[in-house]
């Protein structure tokens, strides 16, 4: 699918075709050019993504009024890996005998709350797919569904057409792995484990922008950044959490994309997630209020967009927020293999006693409580923390005494970083190290 005035894509889209090539003989479509026609009134989505919709519509239609019973389209920056033949033939031969529609390429979308279920080595289901550079369709029924989603007027306002196929590829998938009670129609939508096809850098026709290098999105198998790690930094109240957060984050590691706390000097706690921890087991209640399963998704799920974000800076995703002790068993079911744990530790007395400290201090205010409550608190967290760390042996843990940070800030954090496994600059180092001052931080 090309505009009729980007005769260069098509060249330079030819030209990186495989060898040998698994399909016939491209045709070119001459795309709908959205600059060139008047869009409705009631599209909100821009002339490019209303020229994007109408050429995949007319394909879908010429296809069904000539009796074309399966085809498969590439936009102009579809870009190939180098394995893609190979990796195509065991893709198709994989497909349940049901398959509607097959993604090549693409990008799960809200994979952390609902991962693409894996029906076989090569072949998953996914929930919700964007973009729409590379798929297959097959079988008169599977058209003739997709060409009523397309052409009924339910389309949500500013949605291209990618965004609308995904509410019908949800259908399926919450009817055959949620289980929901799905009315409306769908089709069955697969994608492979790895995607086959790519966008090429080259500058959109839709959006305007420009890729340095041929982006590959997330795969099914690992749509949810499982084989990514996330460091959550655990440790009660008034422990060393909060420096040893800041240490991270100015060594480089994402912590959140908005960071708080109490400490003058930077909390380091992500908003969004205290916000969720308050939500669930608010200050000083030492149990949650939903149930294991919400709890362990509404974790991953916030967790899943920190490694996505991360993933694209290139670097390390992780958290703190004292919760997160009692929440250890959760963020393991969500995270598997995934989970890293820095335990920061202190002298639980006094840890409960600066608590206590700073509950008087702001009486009335809704992170303060009496000191028995305060105690129960403590205890909790460090005990759900080192239980935890007993039970499972395997999961890697690096332990810092706070007493040594303030007093071996080098060593330390020189430590903490090989156990990261990032590579900070000189100066992220320093400003890492210039965080600790045992003057203005006596409890973190």
């Amino acid at each position: 699918m090309n505009l009729e005035r980007r005769d260069d894509r098509l060249r330079d889209w030819m030209r990186q075709l495989p060898d040998p090539w698994p399909f016939p003989e491209p045709e070119r479509f001459t795309a709908i050019d959205g600059r060139r026609v008047a869009t409705p009134p009631q599209w909100r989505a821009g002339n490019g993504a209303w020229g994007c919709y109408r050429s995949h519509l007319l394909i879908l239609e010429k296809c069904l009024l000539e009796h074309i019973d399966s085809y498969v389209v590439f936009e102009d920056d579809a870009g190939f890996g180098d394995d893609f033949c190979e990796r195509l033939q065991q893709f198709i031969a994989e497909l349940p005998a049901d398959w509607g529609m097959a993604y090549l390429g693409g990008q799960h979308l809200y994979a952390g709350k609902n991962p693409p279920h894996k029906v076989s080595e090569h072949v998953y289901r996914p929930y919700n797919v964007n973009r729409t550079h590379a798929f297959m369709v097959r079988g008169r029924e599977a058209m003739k569904t997709l060409y009523r989603h397309l052409t009924w007027n339910d389309w949500h306002t500013k949605h291209h057409i990618d965004h609308h196929l995904g509410r019908l590829i949800q259908r399926r998938y919450q009817a055959l792995v949620q289980g929901k009670n799905v009315q409306k129609e769908s089709i069955a939508v697969y994608t492979p484990d790895r995607w086959l096809v790519g966008q090429l850098p080259t500058k959109s026709n839709i959006c305007g922008r420009k890729w340095s290098q041929t982006r590959f999105f997330n795969d099914a198998k690992n749509a949810d950044h499982s084989d990514a790690p996330f460091f959550a930094v655990l440790g009660p109240h008034r422990a060393g959490t909060s420096c040893v957060a800041m240490v991270m984050h100015h060594l480089g590691v994402h912590m959140g994309n908005q960071l708080g706390g109490y400490e003058a000097t930077g909390g380091g706690e992500a908003v969004g997630l205290a916000q969720l921890c308050e939500k669930v087991m608010r200050f000083p209640a030492t149990d949650p209020n939903v149930s294991d399963d919400q709890l362990t998704q509404m974790l991953k799920s916030w967790i899943v967009s920190r490694k996505s974000e991360a993933n694209r800076d290139k670097t390390v995703s992780g958290a703190k927020y004292p919760h997160l002790c009692r929440f250890v068993n959760h963020l393991h079911a969500g995270l598997g293999d995934s989970l890293r744990i820095i335990s920061v530790e202190r002298d639980i007395e006094a840890s409960i006693r600066s608590l206590q400290n700073r509950s008087e201090k702001h009486r009335g205010q809704w992170f303060a409580a009496n000191d028995e409550d305060c105690e129960v608190l403590q205890r909790s967290l460090r005990d759900h923390r080192d239980n935890f760390i007993s039970e499972h042996p395997d999961v890697p843990v690096f332990r810092i005494e706070f007493a040594e940070l303030v007093t071996y800030p080098e060593e330390v954090i020189g430590n903490l970083v090989e156990f990261l496994g990032i590579t900070p600059t000189p100066d992220e180092i320093q400003s890492a190290i210039e965080h600790v001052n045992p003057d203005l931080r006596k409890f973190g």
